[in-house]
């Protein structure tokens, strides 16, 4: 998938910063410490919904992206779905089920639900989807409902003046949605019979079309994830985030 995620190749500083007072914190110590971190985990995505400059914690309600492809699968979706000025929203309303930050095997491991993940964008298609003629350009949206997620995260770590810092190198993420919803304006140049008859067949065949190109929504989502995390710990180090 081709897109924009510039944000994520910014060069962010490794100088040294305090987690913000808002978001928990725990001890590596303490004997509770995986349910110490299950709980500062589930409170630290709630509140993502500003960006926190000083520690690099981006917002994602919405996330903005300016522009990405969900390309042509290898079944029912003969089309490249070009997107533009996207906004992509429900991150920070994550439940998790599971939240491991193993510290000796250098992995994060996330397992959770997304009630309900937005997209909105500007789109151009022109192509085939269940072998059904598509072709337009204007707003869509695209929401994915109770979205079961696991991902596996190994970092690795490095210092900086005497603190440890983690980046993430490698990522294994599944994506499980319980239903899709597609919807195209301005379908064959606004011809809205035409326009209802292709988004119903879209959300009749949803599943068979989702799963068709479900790696470029893992990539979507998996670099969200991977950006909020080593956003944060190029800032925050092991040090400061485990007193």
């Amino acid at each position: 998938m081709q897109s924009a995620f510039v944000l994520f190749l910014l060069v962010v500083s490794c100088a040294a910063v305090k987690l913000p007072p808002n978001f928990q914190k725990c001890n590596r110590k303490q004997p509770d410490l995986k349910e110490c971190v299950f709980k500062a985990a589930q409170n630290g995505i709630s509140q993502l919904i500003r960006a926190y400059d000083e520690v690099k914690i981006i917002n994602v309600h919405p996330f903005e992206l300016p522009e990405l492809t969900i390309g042509a699968g290898k079944g029912p979706v003969a089309v490249d779905q070009k997107f533009k000025n996207c906004k992509l929203d429900g991150f920070h309303l994550m439940k998790l089920d599971n939240f491991e930050f193993d510290l000796e095997g250098k992995t994060v491991t996330i397992v959770g639900t997304f009630p309900e993940v937005t997209m909105k964008c500007h789109y151009d298609l022109d192509g085939k989807v269940l072998l059904v003629p598509i072709q337009g350009t204007g707003p869509s949206t695209i929401v994915l409902k109770n979205v079961k997620t696991k991902g596996v995260f190994p970092y690795e770590e490095f210092k900086k003046k005497d603190k440890t810092f983690v980046k993430v190198i490698s990522s294994s993420l599944t994506l499980d949605p319980e239903l899709v919803s597609f919807n195209f304006e301005n379908l064959f140049n606004g011809d809205k019979k035409l326009g209802d008859n292709v988004n119903q067949v879209l959300n009749d065949n949803w599943r068979e079309i989702f799963d068709d190109v479900i790696q470029d929504y893992v990539e979507v989502f998996n670099k969200i994830l991977i950006a909020v995390f080593n956003n944060l710990f190029s800032k925050v180090s092991l040090e400061d985030a485990f007193d």
